[in-house]
C-alpha cells in the first residue's frame, strides 16, 4: 500500500493540517467489488461522513421523500426560503457509498449562507444498479419538480463522482430541450474515467483520502459503474462531451487533489464553448473538503458558493 503523504505547507491552518493527518484514504476498488469488505467499508465511510455533520454549528431539517418514485430529501435551515432559488444537490462517495443526507456538509452552508433550500437526489449505489440508472434517476427527479414547479430557479450542484452524473445530466437535458438549471457547481469533480488528468500522476499520494495509482484507481471505478462502457462515451465521462449552451459554472477544488486535473480540464472546456465558468484551487486542501464545516477554508469555500448562487 502506497504512503500517503501528510507533508503540508505553511499558509493553511492548523486545524486543517490536523484534519489532514487525521484522515484515512478511500478503500480500493477490490473492496468495493467484494460484497464482504462492500459493507463493511460502507459503514465505515458513512460513519466518518456522519461525523462530518456534527462540525455543522447551525440549525437544519431533512426531510426525507419520493419524486416520481425516486429517493430525495429535502434540505432547509432557519435560513431557508421558498422564494429563493432550490439547490439540487447530486452527492458523491464513488458511486458505491454516501447519501445526499450523509454528505449533506457539502449542501447545508451553502442553503445557510444564501437563504435557498436543498433537494437530494438518493440514486441506486452500485452494485444494486449500474450505468446509466444513476443519471435517469437524477434525470427523472429533475424533470418531475421542474414540471411542478416550473418557475423556480434551480442551481445545480454536485461533488466528486456526483459530477459525473450531474454533467451528463446536464448535457441530456440540453439536448431534450429540457429547462436548464439557472447555474452549475462541480466540486472536486471526478469526471474522466480514462484517469488522463495529469494530476492523477502529480498529486498521486499528496490527499489524504484518494489514492489514484496514476489514474488506475479512477478507471477501475468507472468501469465498475458502467461495465463494457467506452470510457471515453461523454454520457460516462462528461469531460469529453460538448459545453455549449450550458449554464454559468462554479468550479472548487483542492491543490493537493488527484482531480485537480479534472476540475481545471473542465474549467478550460467550458470556457472553450463560451460558458460563464469560474474555478477556485484553494491551496493545500484535500478531496470533499467542504464538508469540514469547521475549518476556516472550508467556511471561505461556502461563502464562495453562497455568492456565485446568489448572483446567478
Amino acid at each position: 500500500m502506497p504512503v500517503i503523504a501528510r507533508r503540508t505547507g505553511t499558509i493553511i491552518s492548523d486545524a486543517a493540517k490536523q484534519r489532514i493527518v487525521a484522515l484515512k484514504p478511500y478503500p480500493t476498488i477490490d473492496t468495493w467489488r467484494n460484497p464482504l469488505t462492500r459493507a463493511i467499508a460502507r459503514r465505515l465511510m458513512n460513519d466518518a461522513w456522519r461525523k462530518t455533520l456534527s462540525e455543522i454549528d447551525f440549525e437544519y431539517r431533512t426531510t426525507a421523500f419520493d419524486i416520481d418514485g425516486v429517493a430525495c430529501t429535502h434540505f432547509e435551515t432557519a435560513a431557508s426560503s421558498p422564494d429563493a432559488p432550490l439547490i439540487f444537490y447530486i452527492h458523491g462517495g464513488g458511486f458505491v457509498a454516501g447519501s445526499s443526507e450523509l454528505t449533506a456538509g457539502n449542501l447545508l452552508p451553502v442553503c445557510e449562507l444564501s437563504g435557498c433550500e436543498g433537494l437530494g437526489v438518493d440514486y441506486t449505489l452500485l452494485p444494486e444498479a449500474h450505468y446509466p440508472t444513476q443519471i435517469d434517476e437524477v434525470d427523472k427527479a429533475y424533470r418531475a419538480f421542474v414540471a411542478a414547479s416550473p418557475t423556480r430557479k434551480i442551481i445545480l450542484l454536485s461533488e466528486s463522482t456526483g459530477a459525473a452524473i450531474a454533467l451528463a445530466a446536464l448535457m441530456r437535458w440540453r439536448k431534450d430541450g429540457v429547462l436548464s438549471p439557472a447555474g452549475a457547481i462541480f466540486l472536486s469533480p471526478s469526471i474522466d474515467g480514462k484517469g488522463a488528468s495529469d494530476s492523477q500522476i502529480t498529486n498521486d499520494r499528496h490527499d489524504p483520502v484518494i489514492r489514484s495509482m496514476g489514474g488506475k484507481y479512477v478507471r477501475q471505478l468507472f468501469s465498475f459503474y458502467a461495465p463494457g462502457a467506452d470510457p471515453a462515451d461523454p454520457a460516462v465521462s462528461p469531460i469529453y462531451g460538448k459545453f455549449e449552451d450550458l449554464p454559468p459554472f462554479m468550479i472548487h477544488v483542492g491543490g493537493r487533489e488527484v482531480l485537480l486535473g479534472d476540475a481545471a480540464r473542465l474549467s478550460e472546456a467550458a470556457r472553450k464553448a463560451g460558458v460563464d465558468v469560474r474555478l477556485r484551487v484553494f491551496d493545500g486542501m484535500f478531496h470533499r473538503f467542504h464538508m469540514h464545516w469547521s475549518l476556516e477554508e472550508a467556511r471561505s469555500a461556502h461563502e464562495d458558493l453562497a455568492e456565485f448562487v446568489k448572483g446567478v
